[in-house]
């Protein structure tokens, strides 16, 4: 972690092209609207973040994929010996000038990728966030990355990060629903007769090939195709104590108030969904209506 130039690997060379060509407005990404309301889901993220920080005030934080620099300045303002982590330039560049601007030291933020978690010794982090990191994991390097966030945690660690929820695909009424019976539902052996009945299930869908044709959604309109792992919040718990985390709390964060296909026909969709954000992100309706969720997890 001591070169200011990326590692490599666990970062796709399409997510960092296109971070890389929107960077400004990712770095911007906390940004308010003329209504008065946030233009990116990310807004909630930092909330929850932030509520995070004041809860347990851990005394360092090493953030990974730490984008414009405005976690880390979060977390400085709070007292915690921040650092970042961003393998794209344009963004790196930026978190440094926005730490210099509030008077912080620029080279708390190095370019590099989740790779350097395997170069930090056993148990020397106290804090570890992944914000907007995990969904871009490939599904071959999910394991291994769990175990090299457990390694260099210290007990009592703690661990915040983001995951895309597998069960709001139960709520969209697309091609992501039918995907969902399939492999999820139906995918037990019990089930396993009605593997059959998938093309009569998208009979009962307008949308079945949105947001892309069956067993290709996870074509992504930025990414192209990559296997990108979605995890189910009420299996959180027993999958990260595989790895000797201890999960604490689950919230949830970019609400929908209906499934995606109906927004347009919502009045007031944007303020609907402010309302949910501000007050449900425990409420059990999260697990449905909400499209990411944040793990908040300790070491044992």
């Amino acid at each position: 972690m001591n070169s200011d130039e990326p590692t490599g690997t666990g970062t796709s060379d399409e997510v960092l092209e296109y971070y890389s060509r929107n960077w400004d407005r990712i770095a911007n990404c906390y940004d308010l609207g003329e209504d008065g309301l946030p233009l990116d889901p990310a807004w909630y993220r930092k909330r929850l973040y932030n509520e995070f920080l004041q809860k347990h005030k851990p005394e360092s934080v090493l953030d990974i994929g730490c984008g414009g620099g405005w976690s880390v300045l979060d977390a400085l303002e709070q007292g915690a010996d921040a650092r970042g982590i961003e393998p794209v330039a344009e963004l790196k560049q930026h978190g440094c000038q926005l730490l210099e601007k509030h008077d912080h030291d620029p080279d708390r933020i190095t370019q590099d990728d989740l790779a350097s978690l395997s170069s930090l010794d056993d148990e020397s982090q106290d804090c570890i966030a992944l914000l907007s990191v995990l969904p871009h994991v490939p599904a071959d390097n999910w394991q291994a990355v769990h175990e090299d966030i457990a390694r260099v945690l210290r007990p009592g660690g703690r661990l915040i990060a983001a995951y895309r929820n597998q069960l709001f695909d139960l709520y969209t009424f697309n091609s992501f629903t039918l995907e969902f019976y399939d492999k999820q539902l139906w995918g037990c052996p019990p089930c396993e007769p009605l593997s059959g009945h998938i093309d009569d299930l998208k009979g009962l869908i307008t949308n079945p090939d949105l947001p892309g044709p069956y067993f290709t959604a996870a074509r992504d309109k930025s990414f192209g195709a990559l296997d990108r792992v979605k995890s189910n919040p009420l299996e959180m718990p027993a999958f990260l104590s595989r790895f000797g985390l201890t999960s604490e709390a689950v919230r949830f964060y970019h609400f929908h108030c209906v499934p995606p296909l109906l927004e347009k026909s919502v009045d007031d969709l944007r303020q609907i969904n402010h309302q949910l954000e501000l007050s449900m992100s425990d409420d059990w309706r999260g697990n449905f209506m909400a499209a990411i969720f944040m793990v908040e997890a300790v070491k044992s």
